[in-house]
């Protein structure tokens, strides 16, 4: 049987969409869909509701105050073990498939290949635009690789456990895809698939910040993950105290400019950051020449 995993929250303009997209699908593997509603404040639980009264493969699980992504996502999976589903499919709520026999492709591919034990495809943005397909990924090591569209995602069941389930949760970690899926880079094989099977939004969300505040906050998370990989597989993560900082530091840099946002300005930026591109030097000297006009007329 194969779990069709979707974590929702305010999505009450896209879950449908969702959702009808998962009952579409052509695949000689049965299907459940177990979706974690955490404490949506619109109309999400309606639509959810009402879906679930029509289809009864659909398991409707309302929290009733807000977990967030991880810990929502984490007691979809323990139900999912429970019911002894053997591969798990991943769905945001704001996202869609658009092949109807996505999941047959990678359920075949799984079966043919028993060493395989997680696959991603291809797919789009909402716009379509060919600069955001999503390519084949290696791994999701190293602090700025672009990792998976999770939307993409199937895996088998007997790769998660409760001692990883339980380790991952005690982190309290923002989102769960980078963590979970270094820790399957180690236990198993990947494989992709060119056919573009799903369409992946990118609009505000927890994992798709909108703010330059709040995207050095993601970013200096997705650090303490890559720590937390490191700690768990030692020299097998490419883990660097110096990347990290480096890294922080680059992208401190890179929204300063981006947002026009100066409150972003350290002095540890400015003087203790040594850019190895030539256009970052560039860009420390222009917030130098700034920082020191800004002292010159408080001055004069």
């Amino acid at each position: 049987m194969i779990a069709v995993c979707i974590t929702t929250y305010n999505h009450e303009a896209f879950i449908a969409q969702a959702i009808e997209s998962v009952l579409a699908q052509e695949c000689d593997e049965s299907l459940r869909v177990y979706i974690g509603d955490d404490a949506s404040t619109d109309g999400t639980q309606a639509i959810c509701e009402r879906y679930e009264a029509k289809d009864k493969r659909i398991i409707y699980v309302r929290r009733e105050q807000n977990l967030g992504l991880v810990a929502n996502t984490i007691d979809l999976y323990r139900r999912i073990l429970k019911d002894g589903c053997k591969y798990i499919a991943m769905l945001d709520g704001d996202d869609y498939w658009t092949d109807e026999r996505k999941l047959q492709l990678q359920v075949d591919y799984l079966r043919k290949y028993p060493e395989i034990g997680f696959i991603h495809t291809n797919g789009s943005t909402l716009s379509g635009s060919d600069k955001w397909t999503f390519g084949q990924r290696e791994g999701v090591y190293g602090i700025d690789s672009p990792g998976f569209a999770n939307c993409t995602v199937i895996f088998r069941s007997n790769l998660l456990n409760n001692n990883l389930l339980e380790s991952i949760e005690a982190q309290h970690f923002i989102w769960l895809d980078y963590p979970l899926y270094g820790v399957f880079y180690q236990q198993t094989k990947w494989a992709y698939l060119p056919q573009k099977t799903a369409i992946w939004r990118d609009h505000e969300s927890v994992s798709q910040p909108k703010s330059a505040e709040a995207i050095l906050k993601l970013r200096e998370e997705r650090c303490r993950m890559w720590k937390w990989l490191d700690d768990q597989y030692p020299g097998q993560v490419g883990y660097s105290e110096q990347d990290v900082k480096n890294y922080l530091y680059e992208q401190r840099m890179n929204l300063i400019y981006q947002f026009n946002d100066r409150t972003l300005v350290t002095e540890e930026l400015l003087n203790n950051y040594k850019p190895r591109k030539w256009k970052q030097r560039i860009k420390q000297k222009g917030l130098k020449s700034i920082v020191i006009y800004a002292i010159l007329q408080k001055i004069l």
